[in-house]
């Protein structure tokens, strides 16, 4: 999973992220981060099928370091304004 910027939330053990729901994302599975600055591998402990409107102010600043309309205009830009069918992943950092 590639990200733009380094979020504050790498520096948790456990962490969420909003992406484009493809069934790509299983339970269990094992992925590697990749930021600007650092690598490092995660496992999907929880899948959850989100809107827009599900999105808080709550979860996008914990998410994204933004508001809620911050992070809905960026799901907006990458995916279109019609477009309504994420996931939500909690991620859990692998031992180093």
């Amino acid at each position: 999973m590639k990200f733009s910027k380094d979020y504050s939330k790498f520096k948790n053990p456990v962490f969420t992220t909003i992406r484009k729901n493809t069934q790509y994302y299983t339970y269990n599975s094992t992925h590697v981060i990749r930021t600007p600055i650092e690598s490092f591998d995660v496992k999907i402990i929880e899948l959850k099928p989100i809107k827009k409107i599900d999105i808080t102010e709550k979860l996008a600043w914990n998410d994204a370091d933004c508001c809620r309309s911050d992070l809905v205009a960026m799901l907006e830009n990458w995916y279109g304004k019609a477009f309504d069918d994420y996931v939500l992943l909690t991620l859990k950092k692998e031992s180093q």
